[in-house]
């Protein structure tokens, strides 16, 4: 049956104008957030496997009960807490500790110490009899000689310390008479080179080269040294060591500088033949007639008046070389400075050295001290800036007592030069006789009276092959550190990541996905309210409708009207 078309046209515009149905807000009350969260925590206390919370949760129990396990679980919490931030403070604070290398160091594989050797006598009689009693130079000289000087006598300017110690000093040819390395005979002057310490002039072998020993910015003087044909200057440090090379063989072919050890013993050690030339003494820095020997690394400024040997005349002395050598993981760079107690190669440059080193950090700092109340430095120590100038006659008595009574300088200065991470030192113990008579091959016609007061004749060498050495390493890492708290908190609250798991799940994911389900039931019944009711299930049976929802995935919440 056709409809007519007035009537249509009523129908449509009828339909048009019903109001619709407006969508409701289905915001979530506080009050249903408390419930969501009031059953997600007891079924938390009720499956968790963190001991105590499900007695303290469980209703059943009495008050009495529930409170003993309450405060048994603080307890326990609070000595977990405790023993956790002992270990966190053993982390943070101490983090490395110092144990024996299992691996061998070979001597091969490392320099031969350098040998800084001076002469006690400051000067040769001959080159300063003509001084006057008045000039700068006589008082320069008592100076080297640790005797008083009336300044107000002195009549004129000091002349260059430098030079003027060079000019009087023994020079090393005529010091160091006879050199022989690692079973090969040498050219004394050349294997020696003339450097100026707080024992005057003394003479070095085997010291890194000036031009990687100084920084650029160090007058030419200092840098420029010759070495004997043949050899080549290698950029050595504790750090990196030696590069590798093809073969030994090609190292003998082109000895580097400085020259590796050549083996155990005397043989393949370094002998000296030393001539004191007791005759041209004219004063001793101490109270005795010889000689003072330093070993120490080659990259590092001698301390020859704090830490020298003395050698004797007329004796042999037998000097074994004990080496000791610190190594550091490369991974202990992330820790603090303070914490480490060291500093690696690059974490701190020097002003005057190249190459960092305990030594050398403290004699810029001592240094600085003498120019910040001085105004001026020792003729001995580094210049940090361009326009530094040496001490004069009159400022000795503020040197002496910045250098020698001043323990807050030193304590300062250590305190900001931290021992090097990797590093290289040589102590050496001595055994002497006396000298009965000179070999023949030496080439020297010394009579035996001579030998007696000028000559001495020194034996360098290593007893062992192969030493330990020391390395640092992580006392506890972040892994260690962790394996100690998840034990603590495992032991004392059966606590583990997947405890973290239940707590983010019940926490969060369960109650979002509960307001989630809830909010699509409000929207169901907005749009068919006749046949969507929900239903309501009491808190003791919401968790089995829960259970059963996920089981039946088809299930529904309602009963249809």
């Amino acid at each position: 049956m056709r409809v007519p078309r007035k009537r249509r046209h009523a129908l449509f515009w009828s339909q048009q104008n019903r109001p619709k149905p407006q969508p409701t807000n289905h915001c979530i009350s506080l009050a249903t957030w408390r419930r969501i969260l009031s059953r997600n925590t007891d079924e938390f206390c009720r499956s968790t496997t963190i001991h105590g919370l499900k007695y303290i949760n469980n209703s059943k129990l009495r008050n009495i009960d529930r409170l003993f396990f309450g405060i048994a679980l603080l307890a326990v919490l609070s000595f977990a807490i405790y023993l956790i931030q002992d270990a966190f403070d053993k982390w943070n604070t101490t983090p490395v500790i110092v144990g024996i290398d299992p691996e061998l160091t070979s001597i091969t594989n490392e320099p031969f110490p350098a040998v800084t050797i001076c002469n006690l006598n400051q000067a040769l009689a001959k080159r300063v009899q003509l001084l006057a009693n008045d000039s700068a130079e006589l008082a320069m000289l008592q100076l080297l000689c640790r005797r008083k000087v009336d300044v107000e006598m002195v009549n004129g300017n000091a002349c260059n310390w430098e030079e003027f110690i060079i000019n009087i000093s023994q020079p090393c040819k005529s010091m160091v008479i006879n050199c022989r390395f690692g079973a090969d005979d040498y050219e004394c002057g050349r294997l020696f080179h003339p450097i100026v310490t707080d024992e005057g002039l003394c003479c070095v072998f085997n010291m890194l080269h000036p031009r990687f020993m100084y920084r650029k910015s160090v007058p030419y003087s200092h840098r420029n040294i010759s070495l004997p044909a043949g050899f080549q200057s290698v950029n050595w440090h504790a750090e990196s060591g030696y590069r590798k090379r093809g073969s030994q063989q090609q190292d003998a072919d082109s000895p580097l500088h400085p020259r590796r050890a050549q083996g155990t013993g005397e043989s393949l050690g370094l002998s000296l033949t030393l001539d004191v030339q007791a005759d041209a003494y004219y004063c001793s820095s101490s109270s005795s007639v010889g000689f003072k020997v330093a070993l120490h690394s080659p990259n590092e400024s001698p301390n020859v008046r704090e830490t020298g040997v003395l050698l004797a005349p007329g004796m042999e002395t037998k000097l074994r070389i004990d080496p000791a050598k610190i190594l550091t993981e490369k991974h202990l760079r992330h820790v603090q400075r303070q914490s480490r107690r060291c500093l690696f190669r690059n974490e701190l440059k020097l002003r005057w050295f190249a190459h960092y080193t305990q030594r050398n950090c403290v004699a810029e700092c001592l240094s600085g001290w003498l120019i910040r109340h001085c105004g001026c430095v020792a003729f001995y120590m580094p210049r940090l800036n361009r326009n530094d100038t040496v001490c004069s006659l009159r400022q000795r008595d503020c040197v002496e007592l910045i250098r020698f009574r001043t323990i807050v300088a030193m304590e300062s200065c250590l305190e900001e030069c931290l021992p090097s991470c990797f590093d290289l030192t040589f102590s050496g113990i001595a055994y002497s006789t006396r000298i009965s008579r000179m070999p023949l091959h030496f080439g020297w016609n010394f009579t035996d009276s001579y030998v007696e007061r000028s000559v001495a004749v020194v034996n360098m060498y290593f007893m062992d092959p192969t030493f330990r050495a020391h390395k640092q390493t992580e006392f506890i890492g972040f892994s260690d550190f962790l394996s100690c708290v998840g034990g603590l908190m495992g032991l004392f609250l059966g606590f583990s990541f997947l405890s973290i798991a239940e707590c983010v799940y019940f926490a969060l994911i369960r109650p979002c996905r509960t307001c989630s389900e809830m909010r699509q039931l409000g929207q169901q019944q907005d749009v068919n309210p006749k046949k969507v009711q929900i239903r309501y299930i009491s808190p003791a049976n919401w968790f089995q409708a829960e259970l059963a929802h996920h089981q039946q995935p088809h299930r529904q919440h309602f009963n249809p009207a």
